[in-house]
């Protein structure tokens, strides 16, 4: 057992010295397994481009991708005369996205992670030659947006996915101010949220990903041990905790954000759903304990308040709409004799609460 402990002693300090992991932020668009690519991004891009959309948030996204272009087309119209056209046909393909302005005409190409290789020049002719009367006295506009920004030759520019990010988030700040909030402000915050990841590095990089496949045995081993430890942490708990009470503890265990929460109640409240909660936070100044009282009627507050940790400074709240009365104390100092007894106190408590609520019914 001792080879055991230096070995995961020198796994986790190997792990230590690891750059941090910060997990990404989810969002609605990467929640599914295949994750959205170039053809629903620019489906959901044309979307947001278009004022006259269901979206309410007028020409944001229109502006944020005229402000990345260069300074002459910052003063465009930011306004469409149509809806965005989508897969356009010409001679040598299809163009991503067509806008169409009273002033100007925009071909945009969106390269989220194919190389470069499209029709450039029949997109040109399209504008220039096929379409010359459609678009007769209107600005030409060609677009490449890319994660790197960089475009073909000119008259091709090149916008880069963070530049229209930036734009992106600083105008949507600014309608924060002045419209209400709408599902549709949501939705373009999840949408440039997805944007971000997608152009993001990994955030496991190399060497984390790297340790991790080389260890993969002894982190398994781990995992175990860890579970295995846990459980019979509780388990002990419970032995000690009848002991001193002289009742039967039932226990469960559940898991808030990775970390186990240790449930106790007593067995003769026949199931009732109060209980004592230890939870083992990965940080131990936030390990707490919670003592939850079951309301099954509003006046029962009162009664909680009366009897559990009745003369202490604690955190006092209700919840699930008012079924809990709830107590949490920070126990980053309790040593194990005095989490023992803290729990004891709280299970003596609620078993006072639970005979008073049957005496007052």
């Amino acid at each position: 057992m001792e080879n055991k402990k230096e070995k995961f002693d020198d796994l986790i300090a190997e792990f230590k010295k690891l750059q941090p992991f910060t997990a990404r932020e989810t969002n609605i668009f990467n929640i599914g397994t295949k994750g959205y690519y170039e053809n629903p991004t620019t489906d959901i891009l044309a979307f947001f481009l278009d004022s006259h959309e269901q979206h309410q948030l007028g020409n944001i996204a229109l502006r944020a991708l005229l402000l990345c272009l260069d300074e002459e087309y910052h003063q465009l119209d930011p306004t469409l005369t149509a809806p965005p056209e989508r897969e356009v046909s010409t001679k040598g393909g299809r163009i991503d996205l067509l806008l169409v302005s009273n002033d100007w005409v925009m071909v945009l190409e969106n390269k989220i992670f194919h190389n470069q290789n499209n029709p450039f020049d029949s997109y040109q002719e399209f504008i220039q030659l096929d379409e010359k009367n459609r678009f007769a006295g209107k600005k030409e506009v060609f677009v490449v947006l890319s994660p790197d920004g960089i475009a073909p030759a000119a008259p091709w520019q090149g916008v880069s996915y963070t530049k229209l990010i930036s734009n992106l988030k600083s105008l949507l700040s600014e309608h924060f101010y002045s419209q209400p909030l709408n599902k549709w402000t949501i939705l373009l915050r999840e949408f440039i949220l997805h944007l971000e990841d997608l152009m993001t590095p990994p955030t496991v990089n190399h060497e984390t990903r790297k340790f991790v496949l080389e260890n993969l045995k002894s982190i398994s081993e781990l995992q175990s041990v860890k579970q295995q430890a846990i459980k019979e942490y509780h388990q002990e708990l419970q032995v000690k905790l009848q002991q001193m009470l002289g009742k039967s503890v039932a226990i469960r265990q559940h898991t808030w954000g990775d970390y186990p929460a240790l449930r106790f109640s007593l067995s003769c409240w026949n199931h009732n759903e109060s209980d004592v909660v230890l939870f083992l936070s990965g940080d131990k100044e936030k390990t707490t304990i919670g003592t939850y009282a079951h309301l099954p009627a509003n006046e029962d507050t009162e009664l909680a308040d009366s009897i559990i940790l009745k003369e202490e400074n604690v955190d006092r709240w209700l919840e699930a709409k008012n079924k809990y009365r709830c107590y949490r104390v920070y126990a980053a100092d309790f040593n194990e004799e005095r989490r023992l007894h803290f729990i004891a106190d709280r299970l003596k408590e609620l078993d006072q609460f639970e005979q008073a609520k049957q005496t007052s019914r």
